[in-house]
């Protein structure tokens, strides 16, 4: 990473999404925003504006302008990045779960998520995205994730490329995750940061969404080492922040090389180019 490269100021905004209902959301995100200059990056949670309405996936996906616009206006005011996910229409005639990255001055990366969460219905509606997404902001190299894929850690790794630089610097995950599976949320997250020698940024909900499941939030930032930088309270309405050093980053990876001993692999069906895995770690 880049020597001169500025700590990365990251904040997550925790709240109850109502189910369905953007304009209510979008006042209720505005009650809890940081200010303007304070953060590099704001975090909101999957399905943002709506909650994670399934059912209504085709109908929430043909209004997600406005969803889009306001992440664009949030960017704009604060002056740092934004990302969240948006039910959004897909080529094929489905919808995709897709995490909207928004700069400042509008420029917009999307990733769409790839594991569909068949249990409450998502592979019926949902195309499932093929690219992994790493953006680079303000020197960092953030790979973005939605919800599922916290559970599949070859679709996470952190490759090296062909000078021995890791793929990405900090994950991003934005989730509507359940509070009878918090457990697995927060050991998930420290072991994505763990093995992929990486800050994490882990964002949910919290309340009851439209299918009566409960969401405690347990919001984290998470160094490197698999430490907590910042931690919610559960069942509340926040904004967590935390700083993301450089140089501790540099120093972890430099003392315990760890990523330089993984085994070369292959997500099957997808070219090396779609992963992030160079060539010359294809087996």
């Amino acid at each position: 990473m880049p020597a001169n490269l500025s700590p990365l100021r990251v904040a997550l905004l925790q709240y109850g999404i109502e189910w369905c209902k953007p304009e209510a959301n979008f006042a209720r995100i505005r009650s809890l925003l940081p200010a303007p200059g304070s953060v590099d990056v704001l975090l909101l949670p999957e399905a943002y504006a709506t909650g994670f309405a399934t059912p209504q996936a085709r109908e929430v996906a043909a209004h997600s302008v406005a969803a889009v616009d306001f992440l664009k206006a949030l960017a704009a005011e604060l002056q740092c990045a934004v990302g969240a996910s948006v039910f959004s229409p897909h080529a094929s005639g489905k919808v995709a779960n897709r995490f909207y990255w928004v700069e400042p001055d509008g420029t917009t990366t999307t990733a769409d998520k790839r594991h569909l969460f068949a249990v409450a219905g998502e592979h019926r509606d949902f195309e499932r995205g093929t690219e992994a997404v790493v953006v680079i902001w303000r020197g960092w190299r953030l790979r973005l994730a939605v919800c599922f894929d916290l559970r599949f850690p070859v679709w996470l790794r952190n490759t090296l490329d062909a000078d021995g630089t890791p793929a990405y610097d900090g994950l991003l995950v934005v989730a509507n995750w359940p509070e009878a599976r918090e457990a697995a949320w927060t050991t998930l997250l420290a072991a994505r940061a763990m093995e992929n020698q990486c800050y994490v940024a882990g964002v949910n909900r919290v309340g009851t969404d439209g299918f009566g499941v409960d969401h405690s939030g347990a919001s984290r930032i998470i160094g490197p080492w698999g430490d907590i930088l910042a931690e919610s309270a559960p069942h509340q309405p926040v904004v967590l922040r935390a700083e993301w050093d450089p140089i501790h980053l540099a120093a972890v990876r430099k003392r315990f090389p760890f990523l330089a001993d993984q085994d070369p692999f292959a997500v099957l069906g997808l070219p090396p180019e779609a992963t992030g895995v160079p060539p010359s770690s294809q087996p």
